[in-house]
């Protein structure tokens, strides 16, 4: 059939500057050819500065508007490498795929400089797309878009300068100050059940948000992130993070998962590596593994319950997280009025560390007094609230907390030390086989008069153990919420331990 020559063509002059995936998916594709030929959709090749229709790779359309108004679901669109960037953006329809090919090594470019059209977005998406292989510059809004979308795929994507124009989605968060801006991916689920998945991408300069999900209603998605680097960008208003998950309403849920991926740059005052948010009853769990977090102007990671009955779990495995200017691993209870007032106190932020090395918290100006490497506390949006009341769970094992300028752990609400009410969270924290030395003023910062702090069988850098002057206990927490008693020797340390 003519689609089974087209197939074998780009798979003789392509297949070999093209990922494996792209490889996986051609192959596929052509053996879908052969036995399902009477079902086929169609193929299309776009170019830029090209002028023919797009039915063959010698001739390969140059218009995006053109390729909209042709392509039908289910199509596939190759995008050819040129000299130019293929401007105006490109909107899928359900079951595209969006495949570029290389050529030495250089992926196809698209843009979008026109503000009227696809709302200046780069990608466009529908359900079940997949974009592979290409890089997105410099576009007005975001660089993949996605509302209400699932199933979608997303692989060896570049996207840079992302949201040249600061603007702003159309969905809203209540919770949190200001409209939600564009950003290098953006993906938002309100309708119906949705599965995101990021893999071998980079996003670069992204103005307010570089990979960001945002969930709400009685939704739930997933967010998966793999061998992925997101890299600086700008902040807008209130927004300034790397990966964010944003999760809303009662019944609402959301799975991030982070793995093989690092995150950097994200550097004004409000800068987070990673940022997820639960309100209105809502549950996230987060999962990051294999995971480095870099420099950044606030936090590193940072979990934020803004309503209760509102929970977050969180597990950190085999990591590295540095450098934050703040606290590189932040949870937070904000006082900010109940969805409903009968559970005000069912807020809950779950930590679990592992194997994982966290330090320099600090590093970056603007946070020295505060600096910490691990920080669990609420959060006082309303000062004419109390702290929230709620619940901390930690538990650290096998893990390194080093060098933050003020403490290596700590745990109370930030407000108490201006002269506010203490909070009546409890706290739950066991942390085993850790080694935890050369913080700026203590190891471990408590205020919270209702922390239970286990810290049994940990390395402190000295063979007796824990020194007295490396705890700070301040009223009305009391010196019997922690214990540090059977210390062991540090590993990888010489002579076992610091003397």
């Amino acid at each position: 059939t003519p689609l089974f020559k087209s197939w074998r063509f780009v798979l003789s002059r392509y297949l070999g500057q093209v990922t494996s995936l792209l490889a996986f998916i051609l192959s596929i594709a052509l053996t879908t050819s052969l036995t399902h030929a009477s079902a086929l959709t169609n193929i299309w090749f776009v170019q830029a500065g090209a002028t023919g229709d797009g039915k063959s790779i010698e001739n390969p359309i140059g218009s995006t508007t053109m390729l909209e108004r042709k392509s039908g679901s289910g199509d596939t669109i190759f995008l050819l490498q040129s000299d130019s960037v293929l401007d105006g953006g490109l909107e899928l329809k359900s079951g595209q795929n969006l495949i570029g090919l290389t050529n030495d090594g250089h992926k196809p470019v698209i843009t979008n400089s026109d503000s009227t059209r696809n709302n200046g977005n780069g990608i466009v998406l529908a359900d079940n797309n997949q974009v592979s292989n290409i890089r997105i510059e410099d576009t007005i809004a975001s660089g993949i878009y996605g509302f209400n979308v699932s199933a979608i795929n997303i692989d060896g994507v570049d996207v840079h300068g992302a949201n040249r124009s600061e603007s702003y989605i159309e969905a809203k968060y209540p919770t949190l100050p200001g409209s939600l801006p564009h950003g290098g991916m953006v993906f938002t689920h309100s309708e119906s059940p949705a599965k995101v998945r990021v893999t071998s991408s980079i996003v670069t300069q992204a103005s307010g948000f570089g990979i960001v999900s945002l969930t709400t209603d009685s939704v739930h998605s997933s967010l998966s992130v793999s061998h992925t680097q997101v890299d600086g960008g700008t902040k807008i208003g209130f927004f300034d993070a790397g990966i964010s998950a944003l999760v809303r309403g009662p019944t609402a849920r959301v799975q991030l998962d982070v793995s093989d991926s690092q995150v950097w740059g994200r550097m004004s005052r409000s800068g987070r590596n990673i940022m997820v948010v639960a309100s209105g009853g809502a549950h996230a769990d987060i999962r990051v593994e294999r995971f480095f977090s870099g420099h950044t102007g606030q936090d590193g990671i940072v979990m934020a319950v803004m309503q209760s009955p509102s929970e977050i779990n969180l597990y950190i495995g085999d990591s590295l997280i540095e450098g934050a200017g703040q606290m590189n691993v932040e949870g937070t209870l904000v006082n900010l009025e109940p969805v409903d007032s009968s559970r005000d106190k069912e807020g809950r932020i779950s930590i679990e560390i592992e194997g994982s090395t966290l330090r320099n918290a600090g590093a970056v100006s603007g946070f020295e007094d505060v600096a910490a490497n691990i920080w669990l506390g609420g959060s006082q949006f309303l000062e004419d609230r109390l702290p929230a009341e709620g619940t901390y769970k930690l538990r650290i094992t096998e893990s390194r907390i080093e060098g933050a300028g003020r403490s290596g752990l700590e745990f109370g609400a930030l407000s108490l030390l201006k002269g506010g009410q203490p909070e009546k969270s409890v706290y739950d924290v066991i942390l085993r086989d850790n080694t935890i030395i050369n913080n700026g003023e203590a190891e471990v910062m408590v205020y919270a008069p209702n922390a239970h702090i286990d810290a049994r069988g940990n390395c402190w850098g000295r063979v007796e153990g824990l020194e007295e002057n490396r705890v700070i206990i301040l009223s009305p927490a009391k010196k019997s919420q922690l214990d540090a008693k059977e210390p062991i020797t540090c590993k990888g340390e010489p002579n076992g331990a610091f003397k």
